[in-house]
């Protein structure tokens, strides 16, 4: 049994005990070997890092560069995560809850995202223009050919076909009823070097603006181009382009939209890492 004389120090070095708890109530969570990491109002356990490499597929590894990578993506969701919640911040953080679950975390994360940085993507018909013509070595081609063509299904189309070109109706326009290819008989500009093998000699010897010969492509399909012209070098059309450049600009103003939002919750959402209990050997992604 504890003595009087005792009792008033053991008193005393709880109440200290309590006092520092309530000062710094990360201390628990930071001896708390289970706690890898402290995002804002969440913890990051170890058994959190299990499941977003298992859901990533990388158990089997123990690459540290692919786990280093899942983990930066784990802190970048929880941090998406933080700004999605609503306020106020708890206390003292916690477990992620229904968001230890990776796929929860992922719908989550991706409708985030969605609202705050890619609704605002926009790429204008002006933007497209202006990249086309700041980079025209990106869309200059070599030696080749400016052709169309129709794809056919079956010797009934293949002898319509042939009547209809015979009779001078227009290669597009017999293209856009017949042709089972998507282009439709939109003119398409290939490299020598690209053409299959089987096309190479059709495309150099036919006449230009002339139906070529039916040529079978397999025992189903049969093809009948027209050579519209031959180059030396060819500069891609701006209408031709701009779907790529789209894509490419969008994919662009997203990643630095994305970097800006990052950094944001960065600067609003403190992140701890608790480095000595990380269990591989972190490698930091290069510039």
């Amino acid at each position: 049994m504890m003595s009087r004389s005792l009792r008033p120090a053991w008193g005393l070095a709880l109440a200290l005990l309590a006092t520092a708890c309530r000062k710094d109530p990360l201390e628990l969570i930071r001896n708390d070997p289970s706690v890898l990491a402290v995002v804002g109002r969440y913890t990051i356990s170890r058994q959190d890092l299990e499941a977003a490499v298992a859901y990533n597929q990388a158990a089997d590894t123990d690459d540290p560069a692919i786990r280093s990578r899942i983990w930066d993506r784990l802190v970048e969701d929880c941090l998406v995560l933080n700004d999605a919640a609503q306020p106020p911040a708890p206390d003292v953080p916690q477990p992620l809850g229904p968001f230890s679950d990776p796929k929860a975390r992922e719908d989550m994360v991706s409708s985030v995202l969605q609202r705050r940085v890619f609704a605002r993507v926009t790429v204008s018909a002006d933007q497209v223009k202006a990249y086309y013509l700041e980079h025209p070595d990106e869309f200059r081609k070599g030696r080749g050919v400016l052709l169309r063509g129709i794809l056919l299904g079956g010797p009934a189309q293949v002898q319509d076909v042939e009547k209809l070109l015979g009779k001078g109706h227009s290669f597009v326009d017999v293209a856009r009823l017949y042709s089972l290819s998507p282009e439709k008989g939109a003119a398409q500009y290939f490299e020598y070097a690209e053409l299959p093998d089987y096309l190479r000699d059709v495309v150099t010897t036919a006449r230009l603006g002339k139906p070529s010969r039916p040529i079978p492509v397999s025992g189903d399909f049969t093809q009948i181009l027209l050579v519209e012209q031959r180059y030396q070098s060819y500069t891609l059309p701006l209408e031709v382009v701009a779907p790529q450049i789209r894509l490419r600009l969008t994919d662009a103003m997203g990643d630095d939209l994305t970097r800006r939002y990052m950094d944001g919750l960065r600067a609003t959402f403190p992140v701890e890492v608790f480095w000595s209990k990380i269990p591989f050997a972190y490698q930091k992604e290069a510039p």
